[in-house]
Order: C-alpha cells, then structure tokens, then sequence
C-alpha cells in the first residue's frame, strides 16, 4: 500500500509537488507544438515547409501533437486546483498579510518578467516588432488584452486567491464551515462574475476560475482522511486511457467534464507513479528537490523561449531533415526547461550578491 502523507514537519505534500511536476509537464507539452498565435499587438504565423521531412509526421512527433491537444483541455484548471488545494494545507491568514504575500509571489514576477523577458525575448523571437511592443507593453500594465502571454495567469490567480480568502474569512466570521456551501459560492461566481462592469489586472478571468480553486480546497480535506493506493489507481489510469481512447473517436465529453475528468485522471496517474518519484528522490534527492523549487521558473521563463526556437528553425528551413525535426522537437521540450532553469538559478545568484553587498553597505555605513 502507498500512502500519500505530509513529509515530517513540514506543511508539504508530496503528492502536491508530484502533481505541480506534472502539471508543468502539461504545460510545457501543451506549448511544445504550437506554430501559430495572435495577440492584440503581436503575432506569429508559420507555415510547414514544402519538403517537409518524414519524420515530422511520424510517430513520435504525431504522438506530441496529440498529447498536446489533450492536456490544452485542463491543465490550466488543474493549476487553479493544485493552488486551493495547497491554499487548505493550513488556516488562511490575516487578509491584509495574505495580499501582500501574493503581491510579492505573483504581482511583482508578472511585472518584472514581462517588461524584462517576455517582451524583449518575444521581440527576438519576431512576435512584436519595436512599434507594436511598445503598444503591448502599454496594455500589459492594467493587464489588457492579449498581449500578457501566458503570464495572464499569475495575476488571474492573485485574484482568485484573494476572493476566495475574503470568502473564507467572511463564513468563518458568520461561524460556518461547510466545504459544499464554498464550491456552490465558487460555482455562483463563475456564472456572474461577467456582470461586473470593469476588469483589472486580469480579475474577471481570475473569478472565473474560482470553482476549481474551491474544488482543490474540497479535495484537501477529502486527502486528509483518505489513503491513496497506487494498485488501485494504476487500475484506474488503466481503464481512463481505454475510456480516451473511445472518446477520441465518438467525442462523449463536454468542456466541463473534460477538464474534471483531466483533474483526476492526473492525481490517479501521481499516485500510480508514486514509487517512481520515491526511486528518483531517493537516488538523486538533491536533484529532485531543485527541480521543484525550479517549477515556478519553469512556468515564468518557458513560453517566450519558443519564439526564438520558432524563428531559428522556420528561417533556416530545418524541418527539411529528420534530425532538424527530432531536434526541433527535443528543444522544444527538454531545451526550454533548461533554459528556463539556467535563467532562473542566474537570476537568483544575482539576488543573493545584491542583497549581500545591500548588507555588506548597510554594515559599513553602521
């Protein structure tokens, strides 16, 4: 039996960090094949050479598209889940503290790494030209448009978190704990917050997403009580993929259910590889827990990176050979997580010097 509990004196879960593991896999397996995407201000449109090789319609690369369409149905509700789930591990603060938290967690990156990477990388990348970056910067500040990228969603979850804290602290204060009137909240909210007459910073999109945010708070009280078998979800994995396998033929699922159904399949398939991810953290333990501190960076730096890939290998025709195809594809894939490490691990060395010679200034001016 696998049971799936807290790690000793911690408030983490491992089935938390094997869930946002994977999930970031989706994300990036998702972004792994797109060619063309349209912005307000940007965009880019690329066509399949003329003599393109084999290899590009092969297995392989047939088989990333298709997990590619897959995972774009629910990995970005699956993101708004993992987040309340992880939001009940404890009591939810004081508001005023719990805002400024997530100021400086998501508000601040989606600042700084939009006007210092994602903006320069994509104009590398040819998806803004210096007019209409200019543009797109402009909008990006109130959060406008499209031009946000995939950063939209640090502030969209900024928002959730924050009504769905004001929600909480609000039952509590009027002496109710009960987990089914919050997800009828949350889903209420999702069905009018398209009435409100103004948007900012992404807060429509943010409250449109606040029943999977309370769906993931349910689950953690639901995991607290339960053991999770990984027999029995292996099983269960087994006969989900039979089911999308029928489905992708007769198409029985609707958008809503797709993406429930995308949830739990995922938490099954964490929990069917759970003594894989103990193997790993167990032989390589120093890299395993890197990599997780490395997610967010993974998320934050990832997208733009595409645009350059895009551009090399479309303006140097190099899908014309199987090797161009099978390397377009490795660096889409295992190229711009490690470069999205590698940024992200630079950018932190570069914290810690400057914050040491801030100390070391303060100290010599004492």
């Amino acid at each position: 039996m696998e049971t799936i509990n807290e790690s000793a004196g911690t408030k983490r879960v491992e089935l938390y960090d094997r869930l946002r593991v994977i999930a970031t896999i989706y994300i990036i397996i998702g972004h792994s094949t797109y060619l063309n995407v349209q912005a307000t201000y940007g965009a880019v449109d690329y066509r399949l050479p003329a003599e393109l090789a084999p290899a590009y319609s092969g297995t392989l690369l047939s088989f990333f598209r298709f997990l590619s369409d897959w995972v774009g149905a629910f990995p970005v509700p699956l993101f708004f889940f993992l987040s309340g789930a992880v939001m009940g591990l404890r009591p939810v603060e004081s508001l005023d503290k719990f805002v400024k938290s997530k100021i400086k967690r998501l508000i601040i990156p989606y600042y700084f790494a939009g006007i210092f990477f994602m903006f320069p990388i994509k104009t590398l990348g040819n998806f803004y030209n210096p007019e209409t970056v200019r543009l797109a910067i402009t909008t990006f500040w109130s959060g406008g448009g499209t031009d946000c990228g995939h950063l939209w969603f640090l502030i969209a979850l900024f928002w959730c978190m924050v009504a769905f804290t004001i929600l909480v602290k609000i039952l509590q204060r009027a002496r109710v704990n009960s987990i089914f009137l919050i997800l009828l909240i949350c889903y209420i909210v999702t069905l009018i917050y398209d009435y409100i007459p103004f948007d900012f910073l992404k807060m429509k999109a943010g409250l449109s997403y606040m029943f999977w945010f309370g769906a993931g708070y349910a689950f953690e009280e639901y995991r607290k009580s339960h053991n999770f078998v990984y027999g029995r979800s292996a099983l269960i994995c087994i006969l989900l993929i039979l089911f999308y396998a029928f489905n992708s033929r007769y198409n029985l699922l609707d958008g809503f259910f797709s993406k429930v159904l995308g949830i739990f399949f995922t938490i099954e398939l964490c929990i069917t590889l759970s003594p894989l991810f103990k193997l790993i953290n167990k032989k390589a333990n120093k890299q395993y827990t890197g990599f997780i501190k490395r997610l967010f960076d993974i998320y934050i730096f990832h997208d733009p990176l595409h645009y350059i890939i895009l551009r090399i290998f479309f303006e140097n025709n190099l899908l014309t050979t199987n090797f161009g195809c099978y390397s377009y594809l490795f660096i889409r894939v295992i190229g711009v997580i490690s470069v999205s490490i590698l940024i992200g691990s630079i950018i932190d060395v570069l914290k810690r010097k400057v914050k040491s010679k801030v100390k070391y200034d303060t100290h010599s001016c004492v």
